[in-house]
């Protein structure tokens, strides 16, 4: 399972820091996760649409929207604010 974590505004938006997640097979990279994210329900979650105002690292490494990503991954999601 991926390990999500939230941070700053993001995660009071959100209502949590963290959630462990098992990756659907067509979420291979970081955009795919965004988009699917973004389809659960949820004003909060539409804030994450398309990757705008928001740092994803993977593996505390910085990441791209193109990363590639799987269920052995952390993944963060950080406030542009936050850079």
């Amino acid at each position: 399972m991926a390990t999500l974590m939230y941070f700053a505004q993001l995660a009071e938006t959100l209502g949590r820091t963290s959630e462990q997640v098992a990756l659907p097979a067509s979420v291979g990279d970081v955009n795919a996760l965004i988009e699917w994210l973004g389809r659960r329900e949820g004003a909060g979650w539409k804030s994450l649409a398309g990757g705008k105002n928001v740092a994803v690292m993977v593996n505390r490494r910085p990441a791209t929207m193109e990363s590639a990503i799987n269920n052995n991954d952390e993944i963060a999601f950080i406030p542009e604010r936050l850079k």
